[in-house]
């Protein structure tokens, strides 16, 4: 409701300047003119207020439900066209008909006077209405432009944030990973398995703390698969191959990047809460990546579940990433039931 009344309170000021303008305008090009037009028969201030208000209605109408909208791909182009046509028509009929009250009630206008007053009409009400889209159109761009911008702020921040979390809780990762290698090499002689075992551990070090991310701060897709296989795997190793989990994939495009460790904390998520002990209720995994988009399902039953290798990076942390770096192309759609709970995740990779 506050928002809303800022809104309105800035198209008020900007409907207020722009009338000053064109008032100004009209003066110099023509005194006696100008305060015959702007006052209209009913004076300034009430033809003052009656723009302002048509403006702001028009205005917040054009940019908040039409314009943004479609910019932001949540409506099409044929509704656009539909709702600007209704506007149109809307702010027509109305002006028509205050015209006519205030211009053709008299008795002396003949009817080739009105016929080309009603001519005039309609083409100046064209351009108005020309000039009410193009100022909408630069508003919105502008809007849209401070949320993009605010919403990148948001993003870095939480990264940073992030970033500074890990540092604060992990050792140092050179250290840790020359123990893990001295480690494998110790046991490797002893017992083979171990030693993959710490190896696998080691490469989950490496991913989580960041080793992929390319430049813009993702990873391959082909990089998380990988760590996501290694976890599944490091978890049967531990339970002995115990673990019910059946994991599919249909990779066809390999170029796909994502947010680093989003599907393991999907999977991170069953391993937690789930019962993968249960052979007739297997955790479920399908990856699926086609061209400019990525698709993946998890569902398992509910139980104790075991102590999964947190990464530090929640459920909500995963919904916030994907609403500021995909919009509204991602949806994470989760359903819980009384004895199982699956999460779909889908990404539109093409704006």
């Amino acid at each position: 409701m506050k928002t809303n009344r800022q809104k309105l309170l800035i198209l008020a000021f900007a409907s207020v300047l722009q009338y000053g303008i064109l008032v100004v305008l009209v003066f110099i090009a023509s005194p006696k003119g100008a305060i015959q037009i702007f006052s209209g028969g009913i004076g300034i201030v009430p033809k003052l207020l009656e723009y302002v208000i048509e403006s702001v209605i028009t205005y917040y109408i054009l940019i908040y439900h039409v314009l943004l909208p479609l910019m932001r791909k949540e409506r099409k182009f044929i509704q656009t066209i539909k709702y600007w046509s209704i506007l149109f028509a809307a702010k027509t009929l109305i002006n028509y008909f205050l015209f006519e009250f205030k211009d053709y009630s008299t008795a002396s206008l003949s009817s080739e006077s009105n016929e080309n007053s009603t001519y005039w009409f309609f083409w100046s009400m064209i351009i108005y209405f020309v000039q009410n889209i193009f100022f909408s159109f630069f508003a919105a761009l502008i809007i849209e432009w401070i949320r993009k911008g605010k919403a990148q702020i948001m993003l870095e921040k939480q990264k940073v944030e992030a970033e500074l979390k890990a540092l604060k809780h992990q050792i140092n990762p050179h250290f840790l990973f020359n123990s893990l290698s001295f480690i494998y090499s110790k046991v490797y002689k002893i017992d083979k398995d171990t030693a993959e075992s710490v190896l696998i551990l080691a490469n989950i070090m490496r991913y989580a703390l960041g080793k992929n991310a390319i430049s813009n701060g993702k990873v391959s897709i082909m990089d998380e698969v990988s760590h996501l296989k290694n976890v599944i795997e490091f978890y049967q190793r531990r339970y002995n191959y115990s673990l019910n989990i059946r994991y599919e994939e249909q990779i066809e495009d390999q170029s796909i990047t994502t947010i680093p460790l989003m599907l393991i904390t999907l999977v991170e998520n069953a391993f937690k809460h789930g019962d993968l002990t249960d052979p007739n209720v297997p955790l479920i995994m399908r990856l699926k990546t086609e061209k400019d988009y990525l698709s993946f399902f998890i569902q398992n039953k509910k139980g104790k579940g075991i102590k999964e290798l947190s990464n530090g990076i929640g459920l909500q942390n995963i919904e916030q990433q994907l609403n500021l770096v995909y919009g509204k192309r991602a949806a994470l759609l989760i359903r819980n039931e009384e004895s199982m709970y699956s999460i779909s995740l889908m990404i539109t990779y093409k704006i």
